[in-house]
């Protein structure tokens, strides 16, 4: 009998110090907020409509939306959506729920665009894809691509 008590022993024992350092990583978890990438107008209303669920899941996590190349677009001011919608009132929505909106600098330059054609409210970076490097490396935030 004493032979199948030490397997067993030792077996719960992995276990429970397995278990334990699982539990130690997901309190210890460093992640600060989301960085959400949208670099596409295709699919802006469906993508807005994910970022909402996410912040309506998890309303205490920070949100950014980093919006590069066509992706930009829907936050220049009075731009609409298929539907003669205005995309700005979608995002003000984001807004109003503490997500970040920001337009990448490069992509309105290249749009011949300045920061004061942007709806009110979204700020700019100077490279989107830089700003998401940064939050990934630096600031500790999850990455999603939309």
């Amino acid at each position: 009998m004493d032979s199948l008590r030490a397997p067993a022993l030792t077996l719960f024992l992995f276990t429970a110090s397995f278990l334990g350092c699982v539990e130690t990583i997901a309190q210890s978890s460093s992640t600060q907020g989301v960085a959400v990438h949208l670099d596409s107008i295709t699919y802006i209303n469906r993508a807005i409509r994910q970022v909402e669920r996410l912040v309506d899941a998890h309303p205490e996590t920070p949100v950014r939306l980093i919006l590069i190349a066509s992706g930009v677009e829907p936050a220049l001011e009075g731009a609409i959506d298929k539907n003669g919608g205005l995309y700005s009132a979608q995002l003000e929505q984001l807004l109003a729920k503490g997500v970040e909106i920001f337009a990448c600098e490069t992509t309105l330059t290249s749009l011949s665009k300045r920061p004061e054609d942007l709806t009110f409210g979204i700020d700019t970076v100077s490279s989107g894809i830089a700003e998401l490097a940064r939050l990934q490396l630096k600031s500790d935030y999850a990455y999603l691509k939309l």
